[in-house]
Protein backbone atom coordinates (compact mmCIF):
# COMPACT_ATOMS: atom_id res chain seq x y z
CA UNK A 1 0.00 0.00 0.00
CA UNK A 2 1.41 3.37 -1.02
CA UNK A 3 1.61 6.09 1.64
CA UNK A 4 0.74 9.05 -0.56
CA UNK A 5 1.47 11.56 2.19
CA UNK A 6 5.11 10.43 2.20
CA UNK A 7 5.63 11.00 -1.52
CA UNK A 8 7.64 13.98 -2.75
CA UNK A 9 6.26 16.38 -5.32
CA UNK A 10 8.47 14.78 -7.97
CA UNK A 11 7.19 11.31 -7.08
CA UNK A 12 3.56 12.48 -7.21
CA UNK A 13 4.15 14.08 -10.61
CA UNK A 14 5.74 10.87 -11.87
CA UNK A 15 2.79 8.80 -10.65
CA UNK A 16 0.41 11.14 -12.49
CA UNK A 17 2.38 10.64 -15.73
CA UNK A 18 1.02 7.63 -17.67
CA UNK A 19 4.42 6.29 -18.70
CA UNK A 20 8.14 6.98 -18.88
CA UNK A 21 10.78 5.68 -21.24
CA UNK A 22 13.36 3.50 -19.48
CA UNK A 23 15.46 2.40 -22.46
CA UNK A 24 15.80 4.15 -25.80
CA UNK A 25 16.34 2.30 -29.08
CA UNK A 26 19.95 1.21 -29.48
CA UNK A 27 21.92 0.21 -32.60
CA UNK A 28 22.24 -3.51 -33.19
CA UNK A 29 25.80 -4.46 -34.24
CA UNK A 30 26.03 -5.74 -37.79
CA UNK A 31 28.17 -8.78 -38.64
CA UNK A 32 30.84 -6.36 -39.88
CA UNK A 33 30.91 -4.47 -36.60
CA UNK A 34 32.88 -5.61 -33.57
CA UNK A 35 31.23 -3.11 -31.22
CA UNK A 36 28.77 -4.25 -28.60
CA UNK A 37 25.35 -2.79 -27.87
CA UNK A 38 25.51 -0.69 -24.76
CA UNK A 39 22.82 0.23 -22.27
CA UNK A 40 21.65 3.72 -23.26
CA UNK A 41 22.89 6.22 -20.68
CA UNK A 42 20.60 9.05 -21.64
CA UNK A 43 17.20 7.34 -21.67
CA UNK A 44 14.48 9.55 -20.30
CA UNK A 45 10.77 10.11 -20.12
CA UNK A 46 9.23 11.14 -23.44
CA UNK A 47 9.04 14.92 -23.52
CA UNK A 48 8.86 17.64 -26.12
CA UNK A 49 12.64 17.98 -25.93
CA UNK A 50 13.27 14.26 -26.16
CA UNK A 51 10.65 12.93 -28.57
CA UNK A 52 9.96 9.22 -28.12
CA UNK A 53 9.38 8.46 -31.77
CA UNK A 54 10.46 4.92 -30.94
CA UNK A 55 10.31 3.99 -34.61
CA UNK A 56 13.11 1.46 -34.49
CA UNK A 57 14.39 0.37 -37.88
CA UNK A 58 15.73 -3.17 -38.38
CA UNK A 59 19.17 -1.99 -37.26
CA UNK A 60 17.90 -0.84 -33.84
CA UNK A 61 16.34 -2.40 -30.80
CA UNK A 62 12.96 -1.29 -29.57
CA UNK A 63 12.37 1.13 -26.69
CA UNK A 64 11.20 0.04 -23.23
CA UNK A 65 8.55 2.01 -21.33
CA UNK A 66 7.20 1.73 -17.78
CA UNK A 67 3.82 3.07 -16.76
CA UNK A 68 0.35 2.72 -15.35
CA UNK A 69 -2.94 1.29 -16.56
CA UNK A 70 -3.80 4.80 -17.75
CA UNK A 71 -1.29 4.40 -20.58
CA UNK A 72 -2.71 1.00 -21.54
CA UNK A 73 -6.19 2.54 -21.74
CA UNK A 74 -4.94 5.14 -24.21
CA UNK A 75 -4.34 3.50 -27.60
CA UNK A 76 -3.59 6.86 -29.21
CA UNK A 77 -0.78 7.47 -26.71
CA UNK A 78 0.65 4.02 -27.39
CA UNK A 79 0.54 4.48 -31.14
CA UNK A 80 2.09 7.93 -30.87
CA UNK A 81 5.13 6.28 -29.27
CA UNK A 82 5.01 3.30 -31.66
CA UNK A 83 4.34 0.86 -28.80
CA UNK A 84 3.11 -2.47 -30.13
CA UNK A 85 3.79 -4.86 -27.23
CA UNK A 86 2.50 -4.74 -23.65
CA UNK A 87 3.47 -6.60 -20.50
CA UNK A 88 0.44 -6.29 -18.23
CA UNK A 89 0.95 -7.05 -14.54
CA UNK A 90 -2.49 -6.96 -12.91
CA UNK A 91 -5.14 -9.09 -11.32
CA UNK A 92 -7.24 -10.63 -14.09
CA UNK A 93 -10.46 -8.67 -13.35
CA UNK A 94 -8.59 -5.41 -14.00
CA UNK A 95 -6.69 -6.59 -17.08
CA UNK A 96 -7.50 -4.35 -20.08
CA UNK A 97 -8.14 -6.25 -23.29
CA UNK A 98 -5.55 -4.30 -25.24
CA UNK A 99 -5.08 -7.12 -27.73
CA UNK A 100 -8.50 -6.19 -29.09
CA UNK A 101 -6.92 -2.90 -30.19
CA UNK A 102 -4.17 -4.66 -32.11
CA UNK A 103 -1.49 -4.74 -29.39
CA UNK A 104 0.43 -7.92 -28.55
CA UNK A 105 0.11 -8.69 -24.83
CA UNK A 106 1.98 -10.78 -22.27
CA UNK A 107 -0.29 -11.00 -19.23
CA UNK A 108 0.80 -11.65 -15.65
CA UNK A 109 -1.96 -12.24 -13.10
CA UNK A 110 -0.35 -10.87 -9.92
CA UNK A 111 -1.52 -8.92 -6.90
CA UNK A 112 0.62 -6.20 -5.33
CA UNK A 113 1.16 -8.06 -2.06
CA UNK A 114 4.48 -8.86 -0.41
CA UNK A 115 3.45 -12.54 -0.30
CA UNK A 116 2.58 -12.70 -4.02
CA UNK A 117 4.59 -15.22 -6.05
CA UNK A 118 6.60 -12.92 -8.31
CA UNK A 119 9.54 -15.21 -9.02
CA UNK A 120 7.71 -17.62 -11.34
CA UNK A 121 6.81 -14.76 -13.69
CA UNK A 122 10.26 -13.20 -14.05
CA UNK A 123 11.91 -15.44 -16.65
CA UNK A 124 8.91 -15.53 -19.05
CA UNK A 125 8.47 -11.75 -18.78
CA UNK A 126 12.17 -11.09 -19.37
CA UNK A 127 12.17 -13.47 -22.34
CA UNK A 128 9.18 -11.63 -23.83
CA UNK A 129 10.77 -8.20 -23.36
CA UNK A 130 14.12 -9.32 -24.75
CA UNK A 131 12.60 -10.92 -27.85
CA UNK A 132 10.35 -7.92 -28.52
CA UNK A 133 13.13 -5.36 -28.16
CA UNK A 134 15.46 -7.45 -30.33
CA UNK A 135 12.88 -7.32 -33.15
CA UNK A 136 12.75 -3.53 -32.88
CA UNK A 137 9.33 -3.54 -31.17
CA UNK A 138 8.58 -0.94 -28.51
CA UNK A 139 7.32 -2.40 -25.22
CA UNK A 140 5.26 -0.93 -22.37
CA UNK A 141 5.37 -2.72 -19.01
CA UNK A 142 2.49 -1.54 -16.83
CA UNK A 143 0.50 -2.35 -13.73
CA UNK A 144 -2.18 -0.32 -11.94
CA UNK A 145 -0.01 2.65 -10.98
CA UNK A 146 3.39 1.89 -12.48
CA UNK A 147 4.95 1.78 -9.02
CA UNK A 148 5.51 -1.74 -7.71
CA UNK A 149 4.61 -4.68 -9.94
CA UNK A 150 5.60 -3.35 -13.35
CA UNK A 151 8.69 -1.68 -11.90
CA UNK A 152 9.74 -5.05 -10.49
CA UNK A 153 9.48 -6.68 -13.93
CA UNK A 154 11.58 -3.94 -15.54
CA UNK A 155 14.19 -4.19 -12.77
CA UNK A 156 14.30 -7.98 -13.24
CA UNK A 157 14.93 -7.48 -16.97
CA UNK A 158 17.79 -5.07 -16.29
CA UNK A 159 19.31 -7.48 -13.77
CA UNK A 160 19.25 -10.46 -16.12
CA UNK A 161 19.66 -8.98 -19.57
CA UNK A 162 21.71 -5.87 -18.80
CA UNK A 163 23.85 -7.49 -16.06
CA UNK A 164 22.92 -4.89 -13.44
CA UNK A 165 22.82 -5.41 -9.71
CA UNK A 166 19.47 -4.90 -7.98
CA UNK A 167 20.61 -1.58 -6.54
CA UNK A 168 21.92 -0.33 -9.89
CA UNK A 169 18.77 -1.41 -11.72
CA UNK A 170 16.52 0.19 -9.10
CA UNK A 171 18.43 3.47 -9.30
CA UNK A 172 18.42 3.36 -13.11
CA UNK A 173 14.63 2.96 -13.25
CA UNK A 174 13.94 5.44 -10.44
CA UNK A 175 15.90 8.12 -12.30
CA UNK A 176 13.39 7.72 -15.11
CA UNK A 177 10.17 7.15 -13.12
CA UNK A 178 10.68 8.57 -9.66
CA UNK A 179 7.59 7.03 -8.08
CA UNK A 180 8.70 3.38 -8.32
CA UNK A 181 8.52 1.45 -5.06
CA UNK A 182 8.49 -2.37 -5.26
CA UNK A 183 6.92 -3.86 -2.15
CA UNK A 184 9.14 -5.57 0.41
CA UNK A 185 8.36 -9.09 -0.83
CA UNK A 186 9.21 -8.15 -4.40
CA UNK A 187 12.49 -6.58 -3.27
CA UNK A 188 13.42 -9.83 -1.54
CA UNK A 189 12.55 -11.83 -4.66
CA UNK A 190 14.53 -9.47 -6.90
CA UNK A 191 17.61 -9.72 -4.70
CA UNK A 192 17.34 -13.51 -4.93
CA UNK A 193 16.93 -13.11 -8.70
CA UNK A 194 20.10 -11.02 -8.78
CA UNK A 195 22.02 -13.81 -7.06
CA UNK A 196 20.60 -16.43 -9.44
CA UNK A 197 21.52 -14.32 -12.49
CA UNK A 198 25.08 -13.61 -11.39
CA UNK A 199 27.69 -15.46 -13.48
CA UNK A 200 29.48 -18.17 -11.52
CA UNK A 201 32.73 -17.05 -9.99
CA UNK A 202 35.82 -18.79 -11.38
CA UNK A 203 37.36 -21.17 -8.93
CA UNK A 204 40.75 -20.10 -7.66
CA UNK A 205 43.51 -22.55 -8.38
CA UNK A 206 45.45 -23.98 -5.45
CA UNK A 207 48.91 -22.44 -4.96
Amino acid sequence: MIAFESLSREEMEAMCTPMHRVLSPAPIPTPKSHSQTKTPAAASAPTASTPANGSADPASTGALYLGSIEAAHNPDLLRTHHITHLVQVLEVPWMPQSDADGFACHRIDLEDRSSAALQQHLAPACDYIRASLARGDNVLVHCQQGVSRSASIVIAYLIRDRAMSYDAAFDFVKQRRQCIQPNSGFVKTLREWETACMPPRPRSLPP
